[in-house]
């Protein structure tokens, strides 16, 4: 008695098949030579023997071992966190309330993301004391899968491991270990654990630039003038990160009152105010003035004008 095999990706043999294979004769087990395919076909072929019996065929077991479907790794989301006043993250993780995200999904576009933000956006401003990175990962064979985080701030090339060898979908970081500046992170997923080395399989998903901030604008005063009623004074803010986003003063501690730059919008790192202030009663004030970037950073300043 004799096997052959042939092998195709057709559900029914045709042209694209391979051929019949060479006849297989070992009662114990040959290896197939047919190559890889989705499906395979064994025919038999029987030959008396010398006493005229006719041999017969009990069973066959025909062994496989598929393919390994790689992993993939479908989003990856930053979040931003705040703890309640006067607690540490470890101490507060239960209170914790994200305050922004950017999702990423595997395409590499930036998905749906929270009230305000873009695909590059400003997470972190003082009170926020903790990063968020969850992921989602899927994989056909169920294999268990096993995760690397890493992070690359620009304009740095390399990537830093943040952890390795990790089961959960989820990892917390101090942002305070980060200096200001824009970071991205990386998640690798790979199912080495349910497979040997050499079928083993990956991938990996990068989040969008995040852009970290918790410094606030500088604010420089010129020397307050008086023309007539109305007191002058030229306001210069600068951000180191991030666009500013608004300015505003206060006089002897009364009301904010927002400020109109120079040239019309609040969008640059640097930007002049113009500050004019009429009827002052007579003696000495305290103006002060605020100046928030888009991470939320406050920069104040304050000077004294008097007759």
């Amino acid at each position: 008695m004799a096997f052959r095999t042939r092998t195709g990706n057709s559900a029914r043999p045709d042209k694209t098949w391979s051929d019949w294979s060479e006849p297989l004769s070992d009662a114990a087990g040959n290896a197939v030579p047919s190559p890889n395919a989705r499906y395979t076909q064994w025919k038999a072929e029987f030959t008396g023997g010398p006493g005229g019996g006719s041999p017969a065929l009990d069973w066959v077991r025909l062994a496989y071992l598929p393919q390994n479907s790689p992993p993939s790794l479908k989003t990856i989301t930053v979040s931003a966190q705040t703890s309640s006043a006067g607690s540490r993250p470890q101490a507060a993780a239960a209170a914790t309330t994200p305050t922004y995200s950017v999702t990423v999904t595997d395409t590499g576009e930036a998905g749906a993301s929270s009230a305000s933000g873009t695909a590059v956006q400003p997470l972190v401003r003082a009170s926020m004391e903790q990063l968020t990175l969850s992921w989602l990962a899927e994989d056909v064979d169920n294999d268990k899968l096993i995760y690397d985080v890493w992070f690359r701030g620009e304009p740095q090339k390399e990537w830093k491991l943040l952890r390795g060898n990790m089961s959960e979908t989820l990892h917390v970081i101090d942002a305070e270990v980060f200096a200001d500046g824009r970071y991205s992170f990386r998640v690798t997923v790979s199912d080495r654990l349910s497979n040997p080395a050499p079928q083993s399989r990956e991938d990996e998903i990068v989040s969008a630039p995040i852009l970290i901030d918790r410094t606030p604008p500088a604010i420089t005063t010129g020397i307050a003038s008086r023309k007539g009623a109305v007191w002058e004074a030229r306001v210069d803010v600068k951000d180191a990160a991030s666009p500013l986003r608004a300015c505003e003063y206060a006089i002897d501690g009364g009301a904010w009152t927002p400020l109109a730059p120079s040239d019309g919008v609040i969008d640059s790192l640097a930007e002049a105010f113009s500050l004019h202030i009429g009827n002052l009663p007579p003696g000495e004030h305290l103006i002060a003035v605020r100046a928030y970037d888009s991470a939320n950073n406050a920069g104040v300043a304050r000077f004294l004008v008097a007759p």
